[in-house]
């Protein structure tokens, strides 16, 4: 049997940017095919091409042993091929059947049949296995729920190709679970699915093939069986790495540097009570909607909280702001990047020093040699590549982006550093980097508060995890950390009820 999809030597160019030269990659029928590699390697821009939204420069792309050029992404996917990209385009003013069914409503003399869609929405979400009603306004969902959203969306449109980039950035372990439920039997009836991710975990959990790009070509196709997740590091970044997580323990776990108690917010969080020391990275686990990331925007000041002590080494605080945090030494890098951790519009160099205007300043106004100076020292720090620190934030890879949000923070000297998801849809290359600098920040004495919905990332980062359920903590892992024990403590609250 022919292949289902196939990408023969595909080449792409930006102006003088070669974003693809010679990319190939062969879907079968009844196939997941994972496509990884670092940010900028290719992997947007051919799920572009195969999606509409551009046309390649050379090469071909056969369907079903046919020429596919479409002439649009609505075009791609009457032809068979249905794409969820990272970055959501669901209407969230609308309900989640009229999200699924958009365009293609059922109707009759011009009239939707409502009811109709509604059960066929229903339908399609109980093989997900969710809580959603049809008739849920999708701006009052979660993240994770909206993801869902979005791949019911593609999955109804009976694609025999399905394109997902970066599925499970903001799903949990179950969600995913369910999600992976959903593509075997996709699979099972002879689609095919190309799945872009950057968690080796996971392609090697559901994939039958695995292709890695890397500077816009293809550098190698295996059977998930016949490689490692070694060799396939290899690949992407053109160097052996040893390991990924950078050795604990080279210094001594310090005082107490920030401790909060009693932390309350009615239907986020309740009685949070934690401590984290210098030179120690704290993980905090748990479900989507646990309360990890509300508990820590209420300790920045940017959410509200309505009862509660923060101490900074012994001494008691009052954080009614993220300028009352900063000022007091805490800073936050959050989940969402590009909406609440960077100016997309502005330099890297502006963003860099965000946080450190009074280091940045004259006597009377910013110095721009000042500001100049502290951006290329953070960016040579980092390793962020830019052509300058002029560059718009915006224009930079995610992986790029996430190190200018992490630069900015460190670069403002914090005794107390909270980083959400800090390595969330970025490629191996920058996680690693990204660990190590987060690592050498503990042992230069520094106090981290780490949230993660992926366990390898807090076995592997934490000196200790707390676990959080329903708004509060459940239990803390200390010592011998392992996977195991994390999930317990996750799963086994999950099956006797929520904590009163």
């Amino acid at each position: 049997m022919g292949p289902l999809l196939d990408v023969r030597s595909v080449s792409k160019s930006f102006g003088p940017t070669r974003a693809l030269r010679g990319a190939s990659l062969e879907l079968k029928p009844g196939e997941i095919h994972a496509l990884i590699g670092e940010n900028g390697a290719g992997k947007s821009t051919l799920i572009k091409i195969l999606s509409g939204v551009f046309r390649p420069d050379g090469g071909s792309v056969l369907l079903d042993g046919e020429t596919f050029a479409p002439a649009g992404p609505r075009d791609a996917r009457a032809l068979g091929i249905s794409t969820v990209f990272q970055e959501l385009s669901l209407c969230n003013n609308m309900t989640v059947a009229e999200n699924i069914f958009v365009n293609r409503e059922p109707s009759l003399f011009g009239l939707v049949k409502r009811q109709a869609m509604e059960r066929a929405a229903a339908e399609y979400l109980r093989t997900f296995g969710v809580q959603l009603a049809p008739g849920d306004r999708v701006g009052d969902l979660t993240v994770a729920q909206r993801q869902i959203v979005e791949i019911v969306k593609a999955v109804s449109a009976s694609a025999r190709v399905l394109i997902l980039d970066e599925p499970t950035s903001s799903l949990d372990d179950r969600e995913a679970q369910r999600l992976f439920d959903v593509l075997f039997r996709l699979r099972d009836a002879g689609a095919g699915v190309i799945f872009v991710s950057h968690k080796l975990n996971e392609i090697f959990r559901i994939a039958d093939g695995i292709t890695v790009f890397r500077d816009g070509e293809t550098v190698m196709t295996r059977q998930r069986a016949a490689t490692t997740p070694d060799e396939i590091i290899h690949g992407m970044v053109g160097r052996e790495i040893s390991q990924v997580f950078p050795p604990k323990g080279k210094r001594a776990r310090g005082a107490p540097r920030l401790s909060v108690r009693d932390f309350t917010s009615p239907g986020k969080f309740r009685d949070v009570a934690l401590t984290v020391c210098g030179g120690e990275i704290l993980g905090l686990a748990g479900l989507t909607g646990a309360g990890r990331t509300e508990a820590m925007q209420a300790l920045f000041g940017y959410a509200p909280k309505e009862g509660g002590v923060t101490e900074l080494e012994g001494r008691a605080v009052s954080v009614r702001s993220p300028a009352e945090a900063i000022a007091h030494g805490i800073m936050y890098a959050p989940e969402d990047r590009r909406l609440h951790g960077l100016f997309l519009e502005q330099s890297v160099a502006m963003n860099v020093s965000a946080a450190s205007l009074r280091a940045c300043s004259g006597r009377t106004f910013m110095s721009r040699p000042k500001e100049a100076a502290l951006a290329r020292t953070m960016v040579e720090d980092f390793g962020i590549r830019v052509g300058s620190i002029e560059q718009d934030a915006g224009a930079l890879s995610g992986g790029n982006q996430q190190k200018v949000v992490l630069a900015k923070c460190i670069a403002a000297r914090p005794s107390v550093l909270i980083v959400d998801e800090p390595t969330r849809g970025i490629d191996i290359g920058a996680k690693i980097e990204i660990y190590a600098r987060l690592r050498a920040f503990a042992d230069e004495g520094g106090a981290v508060i780490l949230v993660s919905s992926e366990l390898q990332e807090i076995i592997g980062m934490s000196d200790r995890v707390l676990v959080f359920r329903a708004g509060r903590v459940t239990g803390e892992v200390a010592g011998e950390l392992t996977e195991e024990a994390v999930a317990t403590l996750m799963f086994e609250h999950a099956q006797h009820g929520d904590p009163q």
